[in-house]
């Protein structure tokens, strides 16, 4: 079961008066103090101050200015506008302050103004049309680069934990890097260096809640199914040409996911993760499609080329389901080296001279160096 509900969704959604559903474009108010530029201020000023202390981990000045936010948004949209660059604001606020509870909110939130208000929801198309209503949308995702909403999911707790826990989908990706290293004091060197590794991960994993495991898999996955129907209504409204890209969202969110299930597999009842796999809208496509194309991969191989077709795609499918594991880096290295020409081959397995003309003596076989 997923957690609860943590913003008034169904008031919130409802219309702010008989005669004005939508009330009044709050962006007219010119006044240095009014809602709209007490908002639009603070979120300057939040992700200003999460720039500048990037590197010393202190968000206390960048947290209360999203706890403003916080307060500030359920105000402007229960008593003086249905606005979707305030929604997206408030979502960019709770994704920091709760997690995947806060974005699956969020994302219900901009869902329903949507299906609700559409037609006069505000920012209305100006004079470059449906793209002014919809850039708050396309500034979470980003177009060409990283959306806003990006980094802010990668720094969502997937585990409780103790220090150097709880650890973030950013955090575990750190340490899957240093686990793909194959000498193993260079691995060691590199952990040392980061400061945690994969046993730091299953201890965190081990010192949290089943509670915990089954409410961040339930919200995630609420969280996604959102986030499709949202991309769904735009492409009805907006035509699929004009609509906001979804991707970056959807994948980041899917590779947490997937993090998840596989970190927390001890966790999270079979029971749980069924449900969420038949349920067809709470599935990642990608996690389904790595699967189907591991099946795909048992058929008969016939030639060179489907055979290297075949371990990429078994490379993928470990890749998602398994990111902690060497396997699929190891995969990807076999496929590179089968395309190299012998020589090359021999450079890159035996980088010492030396050592490779006593091989190329031994074997008979040229090396670059003959």
């Amino acid at each position: 079961m997923a957690s609860e509900e943590i913003i008034p969704l169904e008031q919130l959604l409802a219309a702010i008066s008989e005669e004005s559903p939508v009330g009044r474009d709050i962006r007219d108010d010119d006044e240095q103090d009014s809602l709209y530029q007490a908002i639009k201020d603070a979120r300057i000023a939040a992700r200003s101050a999460e720039r500048n202390n990037m590197f010393d981990n202190d968000n206390s000045e960048a947290d209360a200015q999203w706890r403003k936010i916080i307060e500030l948004a359920p105000d402007i949209l229960l008593h003086h506008t249905k606005d979707l660059e305030i929604a997206c604001w408030f979502t960019e606020a709770l994704v920091r302050r709760y997690g995947f509870q806060g974005l699956r909110d969020g994302f219900k939130l901009i869902e329903g103004l949507i299906d609700s208000f559409w037609d006069g929801l505000y920012p209305l198309p100006d004079e470059d049309g449906i793209e002014t209503r919809v850039a708050s949308l396309t500034g979470l995702n980003g177009e060409g680069a990283e959306g806003v909403l990006i980094t802010p999911i990668r720094n969502v707790s997937l585990t409780e934990g103790s220090d150097p826990g709880p650890f973030n989908y950013w955090k575990y990706q750190q340490v899957v890097e240093v686990e793909k290293i194959i000498d193993e004091e260079t691995r060691s060197e590199r952990a040392s260096r980061l400061g945690f590794n994969i046993d730091d991960v299953d201890r965190a994993v081990a010192e949290s809640s089943e509670t915990f495991f089954i409410d961040i898999n339930d919200d995630l996955s609420e969280a996604i199914a959102t986030y499709r129907r949202i991309g769904a209504l735009l492409d009805q409204h907006c035509g699929i040409n004009d609509s906001p890209p979804s991707s970056n969202i959807i994948n980041i969110l899917e590779a947490c996911l997937g993090t998840i299930r596989h970190i927390g597999k001890h966790k999270i009842p079979e029971r749980q993760n069924d449900a969420n796999e038949n349920d067809e809208s709470a599935t990642p496509d990608a996690l389904k499609t790595d699967e189907n194309q591991l099946k795909a991969a048992t058929g008969e191989v016939r030639t060179r080329d489907e055979a290297f077709k075949q371990l990429l795609e078994i490379s993928q499918f470990f890749r998602k389901t398994e990111p902690h594991s060497p396997i699929s880096y190891m995969l990807e290295r076999v496929v590179k080296w089968g395309d190299l020409p012998l020589d090359s081959l021999i450079r890159e397995l035996i980088p010492d001279s030396s050592a490779r003309d006593y091989y190329g003596s031994l074997t008979g076989i040229r090396t670059d160096d003959d």
